[in-house]
């Protein structure tokens, strides 16, 4: 690959001007409309199956997501949701009773994701070879687009310093909340929050993130924070030793 001045100029000329010979990579020979429909569905979506599935006919949902496994294309995140039961002396509330637990739905690697969410809807303009348009509307979308990247890597950082595996960091959600990041091990719970944003993280952040987990009836023994640009003086001149705060240069002990 060439040296180029930045990351955009490097998309336009390895992946928009040679748009034709990647999407080669991407015909599936069958439900080829219906696939292609899910994953720009899923490349924008908040990845919960039956959000990412609304556009598809239910027939051919399940051969999709089945397809996709197999290639090795995407994977499924469980839900550590429970699903609310009635017991003899408690009755679920009418709003539960049709409530479904929903797993969330990955890319496998962040390429795939990349082409679904900016090039596979936009190859009308790419036929145009209206590059300079698509490139726009990639550096409108790419601070939103990094965040899930980023919020992976932060999953590793925490792995390291928690010295567990990987594996065991997940996400959380429930019918009130989402959570970036959660682990529970050897009866020990950390949650967390990745911000990929151009300015520092505040407080507020901190008291977002502690009502999530009121609502969840979640006591978490440590809370980490995760940075792409700092934090405020508040948060650095916290006296907690249950809050921890990295920010992007305490990425180098896992990238170098």
């Amino acid at each position: 690959m060439k040296n180029y001045d930045n990351i955009f100029e490097a998309i336009e000329y390895e992946i928009l001007r040679n748009y034709k010979n990647i999407s080669k990579h991407f015909d599936f020979d069958e439900n080829d409309k219906e696939i292609k429909i899910f994953l720009k569905k899923l490349a924008r979506s908040d990845r919960k199956r039956f959000n990412t599935l609304k556009q598809i006919p239910r027939r051919i949902g399940s051969v999709i997501i089945n397809n996709l496994l197999s290639k090795n294309i995407i994977q499924i995140e469980k839900s550590r949701e429970i699903k609310p039961k009635s017991t003899k002396h408690h009755k679920i509330k009418k709003e539960l009773r049709h409530y479904q637990v929903q797993d969330k739905i990955h890319f496998k690697n962040n390429f795939t994701r990349f082409w679904f969410r900016f090039c596979e809807p936009n190859l009308e303009l790419l036929d145009k070879n209206e590059f300079e348009t698509v490139l726009n509307l990639i550096k409108q979308g790419f601070e939103l687009y990094c965040s899930l990247p980023f919020e992976l890597a932060c999953m590793e950082l925490l792995a390291k310093e928690l010295n567990i595996q990987k594996e065991l960091i997940t996400s959380y959600w429930d019918k009130e909340n989402e959570i970036d990041i959660f682990v529970e091990f050897d009866g020990f719970t950390v949650v967390g929050e990745a911000k990929y944003k151009d300015r520092k993280i505040c407080k507020n952040v901190l008291n977002i993130l502690q009502a999530k987990c009121k609502r969840s009836n979640l006591n978490p023994n440590l809370i980490a924070l995760f940075s792409k640009s700092g934090f405020s003086n508040e948060l650095l001149n916290l006296k907690n030793d249950k809050i921890l705060l990295f920010e992007i240069n305490d990425f180098k002990d896992i990238y170098e």
